[in-house]
């Protein structure tokens, strides 16, 4: 193994002389944000005399020793933040693609025994694995694991987090990027705001546990906030985190939505003139947040400043992906497949001479982040969609199999082939022998929207002569809601006699009527027997829309509000996990519904007007709008 890692080192000798440039910004960027000083992990690692000894494992040529693991135990998730995943969705891994329970405790062994004193499991979102407690149970128990942090959005967190402490987890990271629960669905694309929030307050109940909340700034979105965050620390024991807005592939990344830390502490400074750094020595070794307090709060702010200050000098992690890719950078393309040296029986020696040169390639920094805004990498919610082909790199006439050119002619707009990787020589086969499981990952979708992005006409051929329904045969599985509203005028006082009231403008006064109360005429009750139709409509709409696809419904909620003394609304909430959108069926159910109230009530009058039916916002699809109609 010596002599392998020698080698590999001497092939690597010209990299050595490359200086980082971690900042070479376009030139209308250069005064926004300042280089920073060179800094001290120039000073290169002489090559290892003694391989044996399993500390210079985790050690890079920069003297960077590795004693953090991240690892991914799901590329799941039950939120769709519009920072983290594409509008389309993602193309998920197979099950059987996924490491399993018994390969992830292998490698958490595998890691720790190099060195390796701090495991986050990550995702997606790690708790909506089955087996999330017992795994980390197992993980728990490793001798030499100091500690053992997950990061999740705080949606289950609150069933699951007594038995999750008791298995060890002493760090836990909540990702919440509003105070606003409105404003949360419109991030996450989801409901949830009041479960994220109650899962850290009683996280900080519980005693030996870190608690930290990330907080991802967008301009525009959510900086607003930045203050609100802060008094969150006057009265808890948490450490707020704003992380800057980064490039991953397929989240819309703008250098107009980035707030840099810089700006968010001026912003902090107006309300909280105190506010300051923690001296160095306060800080904690290897911390990728620069820490900040308010004097007299019981909590901290921190500022991940991935995109304007880097922290690569002092960066201690590396990542594994839910499908056993060994990242050595999180904005980095290159990944060591580590699941399929396990299954072809590779022994722990072998996986730590793979793990060793992929450590020892890790860059001195990532690049600056408007090259990363236009690298072809991943979406965050994987941290990388794998390539269907594996790029072997002992093999010299790869561009040669039919195969791999098939599969570059898809790609031939992304970045996917190093340049050097066909210029490997024969003195270099035993090295690359090691690394022949090393790939890039790429991600990329069909575009299914030709006709809207050419203002044409989806449901009409071509020569616009004939009616026909779109082939979605292509598109991706995704998650699709749609919310649609409809408004109800009633001529004065039939609402009163509905409601059995004697004045109108009793029904105005919440003591007397409640917004949701049912309303009863001679037919029976008027609301539940509307949401009952609506429901019937939904579920068959492609039977009255002649170019509805049919599909299976997964939910259909619908709600009658009576709004004031002559109005009702009517909302129709439809969602369902397809390649097609769920807009049609959520306007269906919202006008059956406003019809059926006519029907029941029209004895009483026939000037009751079914006054707007619109959509208000749908989710899921390349044409996503949080906020179709105001």
């Amino acid at each position: 193994m010596t002599n392998i890692i020698k080698s590999f080192i001497t092939r690597n000798t010209y990299l050595n002389k490359l200086s980082p440039s971690p900042y070479q910004f376009n030139k209308y960027y250069s005064n926004s944000i300042s280089t920073p000083p060179t800094h001290s992990y120039e000073k290169k690692q002489q090559p290892i005399q003694n391989v044996d000894d399993k500390k210079y494992i985790l050690t890079d040529r920069f003297n960077r020793h590795h004693t953090y693991l991240r690892i991914s135990l799901t590329e799941r998730c039950n939120l769709r933040c519009k920072y983290c995943m594409p509008e389309e969705g993602v193309m998920l891994s197979q099950a059987d693609k996924i490491l399993t329970t018994d390969e992830i405790i292998r490698l958490s062994k595998l890691f720790v025994s190099a060195g390796v004193n701090k495991i986050r499991f990550t995702g997606g979102e790690p708790l909506v694995r089955k087996d999330v407690e017992p795994l980390i149970e197992e993980v728990g128990k490793i001798k030499g694991l100091q500690k053992i942090g997950i990061t999740t959005n705080g949606i289950l967190l609150s069933r699951k987090l007594d038995r999750l402490h008791k298995a060890g987890v002493n760090l836990l990271n909540i990702s919440l990027d509003t105070l606003n629960s409105d404003k949360f669905t419109l991030i996450t694309r989801r409901l949830g705001w009041d479960r994220v929030f109650q899962s850290i307050d009683n996280a900080l109940k519980l005693d030996n546990i870190k608690v930290k909340v990330n907080c991802v700034i967008m301009k525009g979105l959510n900086d607003m906030e930045i203050c609100d965050f802060v008094e969150m620390t006057r009265d808890k024991s948490v450490e707020i985190r704003f992380i800057e807005y980064m490039p991953f592939d397929g989240n819309l990344w703008s250098d107009k939505k980035f707030l840099s830390y810089t700006d968010m502490i001026k912003i902090i400074h107006e309300k909280y003139p105190t506010f300051k750094k923690y001296t160095i020595e306060e800080e904690e070794p290897n911390n990728t947040s620069k820490t900040y307090h308010v004097p007299g709060f019981k909590g901290k702010v921190g500022f991940i400043t991935s995109m304007s200050e880097h922290f690569c000098s002092s960066c201690n992690r590396l990542r594994i992906t839910a499908d056993g890719n060994l990242k050595v950078c999180l904005f980095g393309n290159t990944e060591v497949n580590l699941r399929d040296r396990i299954r072809d029986g590779a022994s722990d020696q072998q996986l730590l001479e793979i793990i060793n040169a992929a450590v020892l390639k890790k860059k001195a920094s990532h690049a600056g982040m408007y090259e990363i805004a236009q690298n072809k990498n991943r979406p965050m919610i994987l941290i990388g969609e794998k390539s269907k082909i594996q790029i072997n790199f002992k093999n010299k006439s790869i561009k040669q199999k039919k195969e791999v050119k098939n599969y570059l002619l898809k790609l031939i707009n992304s970045s996917f082939i190093n340049s050097n990787n066909n210029n490997n020589n024969n003195n270099n086969n035993n090295n690359n022998s090691k690394l022949q499981y090393i790939q890039q990952r790429n991600y990329s979708t069909n575009k299914n929207n030709q006709n809207l992005e050419n203002n044409e006409f989806s449901h009409i051929t071509k020569d616009g002569k004939l009616p026909t329904m779109v082939d979605i045969s292509d598109k991706i599985i995704t998650k699709r809601t749609a919310h649609a509203q409809s408004i109800l005028e009633f001529p004065s006082n039939v609402l009163s006699q509905l409601l059995n009231l004697e004045k109108n403008n009793d029904i105005d006064n919440d003591n007397n009527i409640s917004k949701n109360k049912e309303i009863v005429s001679k037919k029976g009750p008027v609301f539940a027997t509307s949401i009952v139709a609506g429901t019937m409509a939904v579920k068959n709409t492609s039977n009255l829309i002649p170019f509805c696809h049919p599909i299976p419904i997964e939910s259909c909620k619908i709600e009658i509000t009576i709004i004031d003394s002559t109005s009702v609304k009517v909302d129709c909430i439809v969602s369902m996990s397809g390649k097609t959108g769920v807009e049609m069926e959520a306007l269906t159910g919202a006008t059956i519904t406003s019809l059926t109230i006519y029907d029941m009530c029209k004895a009483l009058s026939k000037d009751i007007v079914i006054k707007e039916t619109k959509l208000i916002s749908k989710f899921g699809g390349k044409s996503s709008s949080p906020q179709i109609t105001k």
